[in-house]
């Protein structure tokens, strides 16, 4: 009955308005889209994005999206059927029932996808600026992302590249993941790469404590540092005993989007002081 109700209410949007190739009416269920459509888009185009994009903690878009823009709290089908959008925007990692949902509806969507490399997170905003009949300003945005990337690359030429070791709740970041992405981009060795894990995924403490890194890279949430410094392994490890900890900003560590560069630049100017001016 309810999966009914919302086929006959999207049903009612679309007769209500004229059909047309490019969505007038945009909304975004994930906060990557939330950060490139608040750049690209023109902002009485954008109806809904995610209360991520209030939270500083996470969010590298804060006051940039109109406080009349409606805030999906979750997963919201009923709401997102009401705001009769042209175009969902979801991406790699939204649930699968709520695709499933998507396709009940009848409502038009975008997937961004990629998003686990600096050149998908690239290909990701191209295909989205073009989703949403904003192409030139997509290009523009991944000009200035190339170009930061680029500057980054030609600074740490040559330079030796520190093995880095994320660490979060006894989770590292392997490969074909945003932040082994992120710590290659700035100019390091990921040390979950060369662990053998593929994700985010345990290493085991003891594999971690063994590999040695010069640097151990957290976010920036409460007892992140304490997680390492006294854990009755890692507390050993050369890099805690010589403070080589790097606790990065969350908004940064956790961006797939045109942000993702800033996040390479950011962690760049900790493992290479000498090349990179620090950044806030």
């Amino acid at each position: 009955m309810k999966l009914r109700r919302l086929a006959f209410a999207t049903l009612l949007a679309t007769a209500a308005a004229p059909a047309e190739d490019a969505p007038r009416r945009v909304a975004s269920i994930n906060l990557s889209a939330d950060e490139v459509l608040a750049e690209i888009l023109p902002p009485e185009r954008l109806v809904g994005v995610t209360r991520w994009v209030d939270d500083p903690e996470t969010s590298n878009a804060v006051g940039r999206v109109r406080p009349e823009v409606f805030r999906f709290q979750k997963t919201d089908m009923e709401k997102l059927v009401a705001l009769a959008p042209g175009l969902v925007i979801v991406s790699e990692y939204t649930d699968a029932d709520f695709l499933h949902l998507l396709e009940l509806s009848g409502l038009r969507w975008h997937r961004m996808a990629g998003l686990a490399s600096l050149a998908g997170v690239r290909q990701a905003i191209l295909e989205l600026g073009h989703a949403v009949d904003e192409a030139p300003n997509a290009e523009r945005l991944v000009a200035a992302y190339d170009l930061k990337l680029s500057d980054l690359a030609r600074r740490l030429k040559g330079a030796r590249r520190p093995r880095v070791l994320y660490w979060s709740g006894g989770m590292t970041a392997g490969a074909d993941t945003a932040i082994g992405a992120v710590i290659e981009g700035s100019g390091g060795l990921n040390v979950g790469r060369e662990l053998g894990v593929t994700g985010i995924a345990p290493p085991g403490a003891e594999r971690a404590f063994m590999s040695n890194p010069d640097v151990i890279l957290v976010a920036r949430y409460p007892g992140s540092v304490e997680a390492v410094t006294q854990h009755p392994l890692l507390k050993d490890l050369r890099a805690v005993r010589e403070g080589r900890i790097v606790v990065m900003p969350n908004q940064l560590l956790v961006a797939l989007s045109q942000y993702t560069a800033d996040a390479c630049v950011w962690l760049a100017s900790r493992l290479h002081p000498d090349r990179v001016v620090e950044l806030p």
